[in-house]
Parts: structure tokens; sequence; C-alpha cells
């Protein structure tokens, strides 16, 4: 008996950069100058606490693989997962919130997972004696997704560990990923295993399913500001473009350069949307000026400027030719 999170038609392996925060704040914490890896990977440290950015996978891969290094520690993930606060996960924590039991959990989690990533797929199999929860990659990685999967284990496994409480039995807890140099073989006593695939899992003895839980999470948690959107290349574009709207070199090249992909990967995954570079920039730049108009803070001159129109007369123009109407007479009717 399966539960899924995203089917394979939509997975073009984008993920809330915002995931790599945890790490950034571990290594700041005890003293090690993050510079060098976010140099290595083109970021600023800024965007990582920004929710609403998108990036493709491998970036972040690439990027926390890159922490393990400048940090001197190779299993960083799993540091950084044993102290990681599952109040900051929106999923984590209100599947938690909302749920009794470890089976309510899983299921309740798989549903929400996609608004954080497409890039895996989630899935808990039940069968007569064990159960397992699978975490796949929906792509190949190029860039082996090693301190990732090391923050994976600490994560489920403190999870389990909550769940189970003095029924905790390591003995019978299986851990498998092809990833596993993320991990010391003997972590917190369960049995690690090579996987085939890199993807990662975690077996269990099938009853602890209906345990139930003890949550982490405070009773009256305060509500989370973030946007609880589909990860799709389109969601992807308008977080890392929004601000750079005025730029000229908007070609595919560069775009997919922001989002840490290839150019081909970046126009086949519009082509799926049904959907082409200049179609989504005028979308957002039409978006964007229709919540300045709203506000009313700025001039109509300072918005076309902020779009790229250096003339007043060329924004008013393209925003009456997507709109139908010029930007005085939306900002008077909104």
């Amino acid at each position: 008996m399966p539960f899924n999170s995203t089917s394979r038609e939509h997975s073009e392996g984008f993920i809330r950069l915002s995931l790599a925060a945890p790490f950034l704040q571990y290594l700041t914490e005890r003293k090690i100058n993050p510079q060098p890896a976010l140099d290595q990977v083109g970021l600023k440290a800024e965007l990582l606490t920004n929710p609403s950015v998108f990036v493709h996978s491998e970036l972040v891969y690439g990027l926390v693989n890159a922490f393990s290094e400048v940090s001197g520690d190779r299993y960083l993930g799993l540091n950084v997962g044993e102290t990681f606060d599952l109040q900051e996960w929106p999923p984590f924590a209100q599947a938690l919130r909302t749920t009794k039991t470890l089976l309510e959990f899983f299921t309740r989690f798989v549903g929400l997972v996609p608004q954080e990533s497409n890039s895996v797929r989630h899935s808990l199999i039940i069968e007569a004696d064990k159960a397992t929860y699978r975490i796949e990659r929906q792509q190949e990685p190029t860039v082996p997704p090693i301190q990732v999967t090391g923050f994976g284990a600490a994560i489920y496994v403190r999870l389990l560990q909550t769940v189970v409480g003095d029924s905790w039995d390591s003995s019978r807890v299986r851990w498998k990923s092809r990833y596993i140099n993320g991990l010391p073989v003997d972590y917190k006593g369960i049995e690690v295993g090579l996987g085939a695939d890199p993807g990662m899992q975690i077996s269990f003895p099938v009853e602890w399913l209906f345990l139930r839980h003890v949550s982490e999470v405070s009773a009256n948690p305060t509500a989370s500001p973030r946007q609880d959107e589909e990860v799709t290349v389109v969601a992807a574009l308008r977080s890392v473009l929004r601000d750079k709207l005025d730029e000229t070199d908007l070609r595919p090249e560069v775009v997919a350069g922001l989002l840490g992909i290839q150019q081909e990967r970046l126009l086949k995954a519009l082509q799926q949307q049904g959907t082409t570079l200049p179609r989504e920039i005028k979308r957002l730049r039409v978006d964007v000026a229709k919540e300045h108009l709203r506000d009313d803070k700025m001039t109509i001159a300072e918005i076309g400027l902020m779009l790229g129109y250096s003339d007043k007369s060329h924004f008013t123009r393209f925003f009456r030719g997507q709109t139908g109407m010029t930007p005085t007479k939306f900002r008077l009717g909104a």
C-alpha cells in the first residue's frame, strides 16, 4: 500500500533555496566563514533566507557539499540535521501538529513536501512486516547529494525516535542510500546499507506506524508567512528574476545560470509547462507592475524604470498592450 507525493510528469528538479539555510546558520554559529562556498556556486548569503527563491536542486547539493569542505566536517549534513529545529520546516511542523500517529503523519507529510521541492518523490510503502519511507530523486544527479543525504538521515531517525519513545530499537531500523558516505556505518546503531538508486529510504517495523507520536512542535505555533505554491520552473523563474527585470541581458543562458542548470534543461522544462522564457518575463513584469501600482508608493516612471523601461511612455505602451489600460487608469481603479 503506497502513499506518494509528486508525479513524475512534474519533476523539473527545483527546490526552495532556503532549505540550505540551516547549513549556513550552523557554520555561522561556529565562526566558520561560509563565503568561499557561496562564491563557489555564485550565491549571496541573503538569498538563503528568502523562502520565495527557488533554484535547481543540484545547485543546493553543490553548495552544502562546499560548506562541508570549508568546515572540514565530512558529516556536516548529519550534524546540521541533528540540531535542526523542525519548527522551521513547515511540512514537518504542519504534519506533526495535525496528526496523532506515525501513519497519519507520513500520509499528511507526503502531501506537503511538494511545496518545498519537485526534485524528489516521497512515498510510504506498507508491507506485512515492515514499513518503508522512501525519497526518490526524480533525476540522476550530476552533483552527488552527499550532505543532503546525511541531513535526511538525521531528520528521519530523529522523527522515528520521537514517535516510538521507549519502544525504540535501533537494530530494527535500516537506512539505505547510494550516498552512505554522508553518515557513519554505525550511525545510532541502525543498519546502514548501500542502495542502488540516488535517493534514500528508511525501513522500520510496521507496528510503529500505529503508535501515537509526541510532537516536537509547540501546540500553538505562529503561522508561517510562506506561500504554499507548487514548485515549478515558472515559480523558480519568478523568484530569481523578480529583482532583475531592469537588466538588459535576460537571455536563456543567463537565466539558466541563475537557476543553476544548463540552458537546454531550462528550455525543455518551460516547454513541458507550455510556455516560453519571453512570455514568463513579460507576465512577471506585468504582475510586478500591478503590485507597485496598487501600493502607490512609487511613481509610474519609477515603476517603469525598475522594470527596465527608461521612458515612461514606453512603459505605458507595454502595460496598456498587456492589460488593455494605462498604468494611471489601473492605479485609479485598483
